[in-house]
């Protein structure tokens, strides 16, 4: 399961409301992820590395073969992640929404890198706290509503644990589409 879209559940707005009655100063008292989440948040980090590794070697690889169309032809050495996925957009319905769905969760990878992470003390839950507005926007796709003393989100664990499953399927079909781009096309006879 991902973070959901913009939309609160029951659960997140009892979590918001748990910080909203806590001060700041004491929210940043609660106690820090445990070794386990750390290592969750690395492999969550990880998986982006490669994604954006493997695009960039599909996105290269379709280039060499002619198969980017204009304006990305001949660029896609220098495109950034967004524009990258733009020049390989010539995929049949499935694999867009494939491609979609890495998108998607990269704003999972963003909170886990560029946040600073408490624990609820009484909750199997997180609070993500920012003071930059640019990477709350990267995450929740909007500027925050008002400048804060603090910028934060929150979240389930098992939430967060339950999207490693999605993210590895998600690996293994970029690491295959990458395999079969990098084979040489048949002959035509």
């Amino acid at each position: 399961m991902s973070l959901p879209d913009s939309s609160e559940t029951p659960r997140t707005l009892a979590l918001r409301k748990i910080v909203e009655e806590t001060h700041p100063e004491k929210v940043l008292g609660w106690p820090k992820p445990t070794e386990e989440d750390f290592a969750l948040f690395g492999r969550i980090t990880h998986c982006y590395s490669a994604f954006d590794f493997i695009l960039r070697c599909m996105a290269e690889t379709m280039d060499k073969k002619r198969m980017v169309e204009a304006p990305w032809t001949g660029k896609t050495q220098r495109l950034s992640e967004v524009d990258l996925l733009k020049a390989i957009q010539i995929w049949i319905r499935s694999n867009r929404f494939t491609l979609e769905q890495i998108e998607k969760h990269r704003r999972v990878r963003n909170l886990v890198a560029h946040f600073v992470v408490r624990r609820f003390p009484d909750d199997d839950a997180f609070i993500f706290m920012t003071k930059s507005a640019a990477d709350y926007k990267r995450v929740y796709g909007e500027l925050p509503p008002t400048i804060d003393a603090m910028l934060y989100g929150v979240l389930d664990a098992q939430q967060l644990r339950g999207i490693m499953p999605e993210l590895e399927k998600l690996l293994k079909w970029a690491g295959e589409v990458l395999r079969d781009l990098s084979r040489p096309l048949p002959r035509a006879g």
